[in-house]
Formats: C-alpha cells, structure tokens, sequence
C-alpha cells in the first residue's frame, strides 16, 4: 500500500528554508517510506520511525536521532516543557523555537536533527530501502 502522492507531497517541504519545515516533512517521508517497506508483510500503525531504523539494523543512527530530538523542546499535551520524542516525533509541531521562547531550540538543533535523518536516508538506501 504505497503512499508515494503523500511522500512527494511531503518531500516538496524538506528542501525548503524553514528548518522546523525541512525536518518535519524529512521525518513524515521517512516514516511513509518505512511503512512502504514493511507494508507486504504487515502495516505498521503508529510513528515508530526510531524501532523501525533500528530493526533494520540502524540502532546506533536511530540512537543519534533519538538524541537530537531529545535536544528539541517542544509544549506537550499538559502545556509544559517536554522533548521531542523519537518515536512520536509528531508533537514537534508545537516546538519551542527560541524567536518565541528565549532559550528555547534553534534552528542549529533543527539542522542538527536534520543531517541525521539524512544519514538515515542514506544507510537505509545502501541496504535496498527506498527512502
């Protein structure tokens, strides 16, 4: 069950200048492209792009990313401060960024989070993944 309309959709963000965009929309065509990957064998529900980096035997790059998430502050469903979480990377939507909340994350942190799923990316294509 491919999702390909949805990860074009989504790939036209990821070369944009925004940071927070760039990587929002480079996590959600991972995660389409993941779940593309397992669909014959079985769908997999959820955002659990960290579990499924690390079964295809990518723990230490889903490690790194779990750290540069974790890195990005972001307002959780009680209103206070918490990080992004890996495996729920959609709550980065409401990130703290510091133009809004002084010391809160930066574009750097972004760009950081972002050159990692890149390596991602690119592990996963050298073992026949297509992301």
């Amino acid at each position: 069950m491919p999702h390909n309309y949805n990860r074009v959709a989504f790939q036209g963000g990821i070369a944009g200048v925004n940071a927070l965009l760039s990587l929002y929309c480079s996590l959600v065509d991972l995660e389409l492209a993941l779940k593309n990957h397992f669909w014959p064998n079985r769908w997999r529900g959820g955002h659990a792009i960290i579990d499924w980096i690390t079964e295809l035997g990518e723990a230490a790059l889903a490690a790194q990313l779990v750290g540069r998430l974790a890195h990005l502050q972001c307002t959780g469903g009680d209103g206070t401060v918490t990080a992004v979480a890996g495996n729920s990377y959609p709550g980065m939507r409401y990130l703290r960024h510091e133009q809004d909340w002084p010391g809160a994350s930066t574009d750097t942190q972004l760009r950081e989070a972002l050159d990692v799923v890149d390596d991602v990316k690119t592990a996963l294509r050298a073992k026949g993944v297509n992301v």
